[in-house]
């Protein structure tokens, strides 16, 4: 047998765990003659490796990687006790500081070449976490886009559908998504909203817009959940909680347990027990303040100028003067008549105006929303109804929606009513005036409680199921109540 091949015969003893003592001393001598040899071997040793690792499974990757490392650990003993004296006739005593620093040289390529199993083992499980099933998509209505981790799309249309780390958006007003975590914990998604979902070692939701209710089972206090909007970071280690991001401004109410708020601008923070609510702004330098929530109410009317949170709302002034020089340019009016109606209107308040829905693919659509910074839920009773006036333009048909919350905390459901709107349209004005009871709004689910009687009101929604060109306006939303 020829030197070279003895050393691959000494070599693959080696790698497969299975060399004497002997031959690690014949091994030491081979790599203290050939530098290359040595650089040929760790190269060697990384790929057989890397492709041992390759061909086991997933339960055994660990395994293999454990008894990599112990078989470093096993050579560098070796090497600690080759590089004492010796009295063995084999090995001159002249050739024993090269050998024992080549091997040295060896072992510490060797671990090397270990670490990067380890480090692949590493990546290997936060990939599996990062695609190992979080949640579980328990109530799904309406129509909800699921964007996953590698940019792939899809439309969510049935329950019990896995849920891996990826974003989820509702994307009409009366989409509801309700999302089980391992844990039990569970989290509502409601209206047009934008969430972001993932769990490495402890949650992390970022909400980008609209409605979250959370029931949060106990969370580790070093690894609590945490939400992210615009404005504001929760700390979530156990409770009931409520938030709505409107753009750069967010409000939390807590049902149960304790939440930590801190404002993204400055970093203060305050503690929010239950039946409390606080509201971060980005504009807001104030002290942050967590305010009790006082007793009911049942009755509502709206400012659509800062409770309009999707839709345009215009100011009747800027209405006006489109209507003006519309008019003067027909011929309808002088300049200076115009100017006079101007001049009149100005002196009206500012505050006056409407607001208007806005297209999607999905239709025309405009939510307005009980203001962030009331404190006094809205509960709907027996004799409560809605009350909504504006303007439809070539839309004969408007779907009127609530959205409500349970009084103890938490989402409960979406109710709506179809109205045609042919009969009650002013042929001149376009105006119109709805009074629906609340009583005779249906479910949209029937996961939903029956009737929405009982429950907070949260916002009002109106939408009309075309993308041709139309024109819904609403100038007053309320809740009355109405002699029985």
């Amino acid at each position: 047998m020829n030197d070279q091949n003895e050393f691959q015969e000494l070599w693959n003893d080696y790698l497969e765990g299975e060399i004497t003592s002997d031959g690690i001393n014949e091994l030491q001598n081979y790599f203290a003659s050939d530098e290359q040899l040595l650089k040929h071997s760790v190269d060697s040793f990384q790929i057989h490796r890397l492709l041992g690792y390759d061909a086991k499974s997933d339960e055994q990757r660990d395994a293999f990687v454990k008894s990599t490392m112990a078989q470093v650990l096993s050579s560098q003993q070796v090497i600690r006790k080759s590089s004492e004296p010796s009295t063995s006739p084999m090995i001159p005593h002249t050739g024993r500081s090269q050998n024992s620093l080549t091997w040295r040289l060896l072992a510490t390529a060797l671990v090397l070449a270990a670490s990067v199993l380890i480090a692949l083992s590493y990546f290997s499980d936060s990939s599996a976490n990062r695609n190992a099933i979080i949640a579980k998509a328990t109530n799904v209505h309406g129509t909800i886009e699921w964007t996953h981790e590698n940019g792939v799309v899809e439309t969510l249309t049935e329950t019990n559908v896995c849920l891996t780390g990826g974003t989820l958006e509702t994307m009409t007003s009366e989409s509801t998504i309700t999302m089980q975590f391992t844990d039990g914990t569970t989290v509502t998604l409601d209206g047009l909203s934008l969430l972001t979902i993932s769990e490495q070692q402890q949650k992390i939701l970022r909400l980008k817009r609209g409605n979250l209710s959370a029931d949060v089972a106990p969370q580790p206090n070093t690894k609590p959940m945490m939400v992210f909007t615009e404005a504001a970071e929760l700390r979530v280690v156990g409770t009931q909680f409520n938030v709505n991001a409107q753009g750069e401004s967010t409000k939390l109410i807590v049902n149960e347990g304790e939440v930590l708020l801190k404002r993204t601008t400055d970093g203060e923070s305050v503690n929010v027990i239950p039946q409390h609510q606080v509201v971060a702004s980005l504009h807001d330098a104030k002290q942050l303040r967590s305010v009790k929530r006082a007793r009911q109410a049942h009755v509502w009317k709206s400012d659509l100028q800062s409770e309009t949170s999707h839709g345009k709302w215009i100011p009747s002034k800027m209405e006006l003067v489109r209507e003006l020089k519309l008019a003067v340019a027909n011929g309808k009016l002088t300049q200076a008549e115009a100017t006079r109606t101007y001049k009149k209107a100005a002196s009206l308040n500012d505050q006056q105006g409407s607001t208007f829905a806005l297209p999607s693919r999905f239709g025309l659509s405009v939510v307005v929303s009980v203001n962030q910074e009331a404190t006094i839920p809205v509960v709907l009773d027996q004799n409560s109804s809605i009350r909504i006036t504006g303007r439809a333009y070539a839309a004969t048909d408007l779907v009127v929606g609530i959205t409500t919350n349970q009084l103890d905390g938490g989402f409960s459901g979406k109710y709506q009513q179809h109205v045609d709107l042919t009969d009650l349209l002013d042929p001149t004005t376009h105006e119109f005036t709805l009074d629906i009871p609340i009583s005779a709004m249906s479910r949209i689910n029937s996961n939903f409680p029956a009737s929405p009687i009982g429950k907070e009101f949260v916002n009002c929604w109106c939408s009309h199921p075309t993308n041709k060109v139309t024109k819904i306006e609403l100038t007053d939303i309320e809740i009355v109540k109405t002699e029985e």
